[in-house]
């Protein structure tokens, strides 16, 4: 079981995030007035960036995949930038949009600026970095900013009334989701040193810990989807 697990984590991955953007879309309209919806956007983006990166990984017959090829872009660590650094200033983007208190969008703004200045920044003093590995400075950035934009929501969350129906807020299940899978996966960072192909035990582990990381979040976003009534405040 483990060893299939390990083998086809990545397919196990694409089929729990297909899932979520197939109940996105299927409830589409019920949040098609609501802060939602661009949530139903963002798990097409994931989808998306993630058929691109499968692609360059197992075949070179898409038009897309043979145009980065063409550009001397020949690793699949690429489309990680699309991940790390998109889709954090996304989510940063989607609770600054539920959160109403003034000084609470201000510290969003805030730390939306801080995260782009500092992904900026470290991509122009080390250029060639993220086509060749997976820097932590990506990752460890995008927690921090992410557990910032979650507080910060929690917080005006437990100070309204709001709270009473928070089991029916899709923002409520996006950011356990959220927070759990990067609670999950940063202190995996600080051993990434093993992830080779000399420590299999390792590298295994390691797409475990990922793997029910990502079917933990992708089904609170599923469950979310399914449940949640956009009438209510914080959707």
């Amino acid at each position: 079981m483990i060893e299939y697990l390990t083998q086809n984590f990545n397919f196990i991955t694409y089929g729990f995030e297909i899932i979520a953007l197939i109940i996105g879309a299927l409830h589409f309209r019920k949040y098609k007035n609501s802060t939602t919806k661009y949530f139903v956007y963002f798990l097409l983006y994931i989808v998306f960036v993630e058929l691109v990166g499968a692609c360059f990984f197992y075949t070179d017959t898409f038009f897309v995949i043979n145009f980065l090829r063409s550009l001397g872009i020949n690793s699949t660590v690429w489309y990680n930038v699309f991940w790390m650094i998109g889709s954090v200033l996304f989510i940063i983007y989607y609770f600054y949009s539920l959160i109403s208190l003034t000084l609470f969008k201000v510290f969003t703004k805030i730390t939306a600026l801080i995260f782009l200045v500092a992904m900026i920044v470290h991509v122009y003093i080390h250029p060639n970095l993220f086509l060749t590995s997976h820097p932590s400075f990506y990752q460890l950035s995008g927690a921090l900013a992410t557990f910032i934009s979650i507080a910060l929501y929690f917080i005006q969350l437990l100070n309204s009334d709001a709270i009473i129906d928070m089991f029916r807020t899709f923002g409520f299940y996006a950011s356990i989701g959220l927070f759990v899978w990067w609670l999950i996966i940063t202190p995996v960072l600080f051993f990434d040193i093993y992830n080779s192909t000399s420590d299999w035990d390792y590298a295994n582990l390691k797409r475990l810990i990922f793997l029910f990381a990502n079917i933990f979040m992708y089904t609170c976003f599923s469950i979310g989807l399914f449940i949640s009534k956009p009438e209510l405040k914080n959707d």
